[in-house]
């Protein structure tokens, strides 16, 4: 293998590293609003009081999850992942995996 192939590969293996790993439905613990994360970086959230669900774009970094709304650029909400099925978001709000 040349040293070509192997710096794609790792740089596939990075950028696969860091774009992904999060699926699945987390509700907050009041159950009013949902996030529910599909793969390539597509996340919905959703609130069923409100009636509302918007479609975002989110990234993983390390415990970090990125979410960016579409039209409001420049802002982004930060939820830190505590473990697999629990999600920490603004003021101490948690989202923990629906089974």
């Amino acid at each position: 293998m040349g040293k070509g192939t192997i710096a794609a590969l790792l740089l596939a293996a990075l950028l696969a590293g860091c774009g992904g790993g999060l699926k699945g439905t987390f509700e907050d613990e009041m159950g009013m609003s949902t996030f529910t994360f599909h793969g390539g970086g597509r996340v919905v959230q959703a609130s069923e009081l409100a009636g509302v669900e918007v479609e975002m774009h989110y990234e993983v970094d390390g415990d970090k999850v990125r979410i960016s709304h579409p039209e409001a650029q420049g802002s982004t909400m930060v939820l830190t992942r505590i473990d697999d099925d629990t999600l920490s978001g603004p003021m101490g709000l948690r989202f923990k995996r629906k089974q």
